[in-house]
């Protein structure tokens, strides 16, 4: 006959345990970041910075387009939202 699961178990009293001093969390090691300084910048925002530190000799070939959303069309009528999509790209 197997053990069942509740045999295996074993309930420990809280006084053989030692409570942390003053039940203060243990002190950490390392500094933790802020969420703004762990948060990296896009490929667009990267983009968009080159683009404007080369001016004039930035690539023309290359070409950097807005991210759309259904949010940014939600109050158009369901016919221009391909026309102006067509008016939010780079020409």
């Amino acid at each position: 006959m197997r053990p069942s699961l509740s045999r295996f178990v074993r309930l420990l009293p809280r006084s053989t345990i030692s409570p942390r001093e003053n039940n203060h969390p243990p002190l950490r090691i390392y500094e933790e970041l802020s969420k703004a300084s762990r948060i990296q910048p896009t490929l667009i925002e990267i983009l968009l910075n080159e683009k404007k530190a080369a001016g004039p000799t930035y690539p023309p070939n290359l070409r950097i387009e807005p991210v759309v959303s259904k949010k940014t069309f939600a109050g158009v009528k369901r016919e221009l939202v391909t026309t102006m999509k067509g008016i939010l790209r780079e020409r």
